[in-house]
């Protein structure tokens, strides 16, 4: 047994550690390390400038603003020394390079410069103010500077004498309670501003001591001032005493050093101080300063000691600005804390808490200790190898305080002891295999005390009613052959009731309604085809709620309630009902109700009105995610407690912080494949979005500014006209779209807090994705109005096509009833004056008139085989057309005896008549041959047709006896007539070239089409 005391001021500096710090660095995406100033916009982001850039953050990552000379509109310099933001949204930043004003609808700077003749004096811009009727302030080495921001113009504030060169170098610019504005310098003056005369005005009997490194104006009146390397002081700005406080080396709460850096003054008037040893908070009350401070190995700590500014933002967040990253922290004490440090417990594994009111704690290898809260004392108890009356084994696995004043003790495989409080002795009780009413095995799981008082003992080799006096057990054990009897040895846990009934929950076997009268039980087991059942046969441990209603925390298969132990019917919740992980080790209810669970995930509280899940791990400030099976207690003032492998935490419930601002939501960045785009507008300040139809995949990004645990942030978007439902998008923040269909769309998201409040509203965003050329509405109705006209023209082309064939079958007609009908009637005729010659028996009239009717039948047969030919669409080709000219030609020539040469050029095989065109030419050829038989009296002929210049060219030359063109046409007939009406029917020329004596030359030119 080792006793160990804790002092007072000890236990006040455990407290004044237990703030959360989140850091923020370049790991996390920062420009750079050095963070000198923080603001957050009227939006909502959050500005954090440093030595290498400005830095937007928006809770998911940052965006980094550097200067850019080839870039209009950029940042005037990397190096930036403050920051402040007025109410219409700008940003204004003091640099190294002059001040510049961020104009959020275009994400440009406008910088000014001492070079650009408006009245700055300077470059080097120390400090930037907005005061309340949202007038910027700019304090550089030459004095503070007020801009009229309707000209672009600076006013420029200086002490009437001109002193040392630091005399009007403004370190710090502040608006005090009466709203005046005074600056602080480097030569240590402070002074306020008179706009009259345009001269800042020394504090009365203000003795400079160092440069002014900062000011806080305190809400009841007066200034904080931090002295470079002098501390700190108060001064109430009337000229009156001056309160100073220093470090002072070995007394607690003072402050860590006097380089005092920054101050705020946050929504509760409280004053923090950033040093360059450590974050400082000072007790109105008792005068002293709480220190906080870079802990080198420790998670969710400063950065680092050297604070550089400090930020409260609108929901009372604190920011740190250090040399090594910003932090954020809650600026009350972490509801979490351990109650006996890490490392001198180790892993717990079981926790309990006496009459008395002393908390016990079972450990894995430091024993069992007991803490008195009151006192802070503490003593453990250890294992002796020589003393039989020490602690079994330093591996606890459960405390049991009993009503008796005893306390029970199970360990991991050295049985059951319980320790005497008067002696402060150990009593043993082990497994005997020769004795059956011995503990049925040394490995003790729970320890359970009933309502009669009577005591049992869960081991891994079943269950146990056990007698302290005697220390003989009743042993209920499975028993394969009896459906009743324990579903399994391995007792977890054993519970009673407010009806008296006992429940077993064992591993593997599920959950048993044991009667200790007969020893059965009544097996509720898990059954994966029905979902009521109970959802694992490993059950860990249980309670009774205030309405009667069982809980059942198990292993792998979360929480399930017994709705009716008749039916044995269970309602579970697990993962995705919000249980952050489906092993449960421990449970605990607290006053209002609600279920606590030590999961592998943290710790998840359960609402059982709303049925909704709340998760805390270490990002809250739990010291460990993962907890042990066992180890859990709630104490008397309603503190609860949970053990895992980096020892204890305790709490209570109702100081555990809740969140219920639900966060703003904006969108941050808009991508074309996966590649960030620049818009004419800010994203984050449009409402419309307008896409190419060649857009076809494009990412919205967007962010939920709560800067409390924002990795806790969820979303949920949709893009109505083509999502049917919210998305959940869990934390991850952008939607991705590929091949939208052109038309209009509203994209919306909506966001939830670290503690699950929803922002209903969320942000919207129009998206218009335009058509294509070939769907615009112009193209449409130029295609609908060429499609009429294609329409009309094939209506067009199908009347001439129908007027073409009218005509042709009109000219058929028409030749028909010319050529036929003359024929056949002069046959007719004929016929009647051959049969009254012949029957006036006149014999050699009627053979004339026989032989005239022959001729015309002939010349009938003739003209229906030209006619026939000339409609035969097989005799469409030149080459038909010419083959039947040659036979013609043959035909009649030769019968005359006349000798003729015929020749056709190979172009002319190529090209193509239309049937009307066909039969005219060839009727006009026909014509000419004719005459050429019948009158020229030649004795050679040559017939030639060529393709020249689009024309189709006939040439017929005889060399016989020719004749006069402006005579008579031999006969008396119409030859000639003919040939020049079919000549001019298909558009040709007809030239012929003869005279008496010198032969004929006939040329026809038809022009053809392409």
């Amino acid at each position: 047994m080792c006793l160990l005391l804790v002092g007072w001021l000890a236990a006040v500096a455990a407290r004044a550690d237990n703030l959360t710090f989140h850091p923020l660095t370049t790991a996390q995406g920062l420009s750079e390390n050095s963070v000198t100033g923080a603001v957050q916009d009227h939006r909502g982001f959050l500005w954090l400038a440093t030595r290498d850039g400005l830095n937007r953050y928006d809770g998911s990552g940052f965006r980094v603003f550097r200067n850019d000379p080839q870039q209009a509109g950029s940042l005037g310099s990397n190096y930036i020394l403050s920051l402040t933001a007025d109410g219409q949204g700008n940003v204004w930043v003091g640099t190294g390079g002059g001040l510049c004003r961020y104009l959020p609808l275009t994400e440009r700077f406008v910088t000014y410069q001492a070079s650009d003749s408006m009245g700055l004096t300077d470059n080097f811009i120390w400090a930037v103010f907005c005061d309340r009727r949202g007038r910027v302030w700019a304090g550089a080495e030459t004095g503070v500077h007020l801009l009229d921001q309707k000209t672009g113009r600076f006013r420029l504030f200086t002490h009437a004498d001109a002193g040392n060169v630091r005399r009007n170098s403004i370190r710090s610019i502040v608006q005090a309670a009466d709203g005046r504005i005074w600056v602080g310098t480097g030569e240590g003056r402070i002074s306020y501003v008179d706009e009259r005369s345009g001269r800042l005005i020394p504090m009365p009997g203000w003795r400079p001591v160092g440069p002014v490194t900062a000011l806080a104006a305190a809400p009841q009146g007066g200034l904080w001032v931090a002295i470079e390397n002098n501390g700190l002081c108060f001064t109430d700005a009337r000229g009156g005493p001056v309160r100073t406080y220093h470090h002072v080396a070995g007394q607690p709460g003072t402050l860590p050093t006097d380089a005092v850096r920054t101050l705020l003054i946050d929504g509760q008037e409280r004053l923090w101080a950033g040093t360059t040893e450590g974050l400082c908070r000072l007790d109105a009350a008792t005068q002293t300063f709480s220190v906080w401070q870079h802990r080198p190995g420790v998670a969710r700590t400063l950065p680092s000691s050297n604070v550089i500014t400090l930020y409260e933002d609108r929901l009372g967040l604190l920011w740190a600005g250090t040399e090594q990253g910003a932090a954020s922290f809650e600026p009350r004490p972490n509801a979490f804390s351990q109650p006996v440090s890490q490392q001198e417990t180790g892993p717990v594994w079981a926790l309990a808490e006496d009459a008395g009111r002393r908390l016990w704690l079972g450990t894995e290898s430091q024993g069992l200790i007991r803490l008195d809260p009151v006192t802070g004392q503490r003593v453990k108890y250890r294992h002796n190898p020589t003393d039989p009356t020490s602690l079994p084994e330093d591996f606890i696995r459960v405390v049991l305080p009993d009503r008796q004043g005893r306390l029970w003790v199970g360990t991991r495989s050295r049985g059951l002891a319980y320790l005497d409080p008067a002696t402060g002795r150990f009593r043993r009780f082990r497994h005997n295999p020769a004795d059956p009413t011995s503990l049925s095995d040394d490995n003790v799981r729970c320890v359970f005390q009933d309502q009669q008082e009577r005591l049992w003992v869960g081991t891994e080799g079943g269950l146990n009613l056990l007698d302290p006096v005697t220390g003989r057990c009743a042993v209920y054990r499975n028993n394969p052959r009896d459906p009743q009897s324990l579903s399994s040895n391995y007792v977890r846990c054993v519970y009673q009731d407010s009806r008296g009934q006992m429940w077993v929950g064992v591993g593997g076997g599920g959950l048993c309604r044991f009667d200790p009268r007969t020893g059965r039980s009544r097996i509720y087991r898990a059954d994966a085809a029905d979902r009521s059942s109970l959802s694992s046969n490993f059950v860990r441990t249980m309670l009774e709620d205030s309405q009667g209603r069982l809980w059942l925390a198990t292993e792998g298969g979360g929480l399930s309630c017994l709705l009716d132990a008749k039916t044995g019917r269970f309602r579970t919740f697990r993962e995705p009902q919000g249980l952050p992980n489906d092993v449960i080790y421990g449970m605990l209810a607290d006053d209002q109700g609600d279920l606590w669970l030590a999961t592998n995930k943290g710790v998840a509280r359960f609402n059982r009105r709303t049925l909704r899940f709340r998760t805390y791990d270490t990002r809250d400030g739990l010291p460990q995610d993962e907890f042990n099976a066992g180890a859990f207690c709630r104490r008397r003032d309603g503190t609860l407690l949970f053990g895992g492998g980096n020892g204890a935490v305790a709490f209570q419930p109702m100081a555990v912080r809740y969140n219920p601002a639900p966060p703003v939501v904006v969108f941050t960045g808009f991508r074309k494949f996966n590649r960030p785009v620049r818009l004419d507008t800010s994203i984050t300040e449009r409402r419309m979005l307008r896409l190419g139809p060649r857009d076809n995949f494009i990412s919205i990004e967007f962010a939920a500014l709560n800067y409390r645990l924002p990795d806790k942030n969820r979303f949920l978007y949709k893009l109505e006209g083509n999502d049917d439902k919210w998305i959940e998008a869990g934390n991850q923040h952008q939607a991705t779209y590929t091949n939208l269909n052109p038309g209009s769309y509203t994209f919306r998201v909506r966001a939830a807090n670290n503690d699950g409040v929803w922002n209903p509203t969320g942000a919207s965003l129009s998206v218009i994705v335009g058509p294509p050329w070939y769907q615009t509405w112009w193209f449409r109705i130029l295609a609908s109005w060429v499609v009429f006209g294609l329409l009309f023209a094939a209506y067009r082309i199908r009347v001439s096509q129908l007027l073409a064939l009218e005509r042709v079958r009109h000219n058929i007609a028409r030749d028909l009833h010319d050529d036929m009908g003359s024929t056949l009637s002069s046959i007719s005729i004929l016929s009647q004056l051959a049969r009254n010659h012949q029957q006036r028996n006149n014999q050699e009239q009627a053979g004339i008139l026989m032989e005239q009717i022959g001729d015309s039948s002939r010349r009938m047969l003739d003209s229906m085989d030209d006619i026939v030919w000339a409609i035969n669409p097989a005799h469409d080709s030149m080459e038909a057309v010419t083959a039947r000219m040659r036979s013609f030609a043959s035909d009649v020539l030769e019968a005359r005896g006349i000798d003729f040469l015929f020749k056709v050029a190979p172009e002319v095989l190529e090209q193509r008549l239309p049937m009307r065109a066909r039969r005219e030419f060839f009727l006009l050829f026909k014509e000419a041959v004719n005459n050429l038989a019948k009158y020229s009296k030649a004795e050679m002929a040559i017939i030639r047709l060529d393709y020249e210049n689009r024309h189709l060219v006939l040439r017929v030359e005889d060399d016989g006896v020719g004749f006069d063109v402006t005579a008579p046409a031999q006969g008396g007939g119409n030859g000639m007539t003919n040939m020049r009406s079919r000549a001019a029917a298909i558009r040709a020329t007809l030239d012929i070239d003869t005279a008496p004596g010198k032969g004929t030359k006939m040329q026809v030119r038809v022009p053809l089409r392409r």
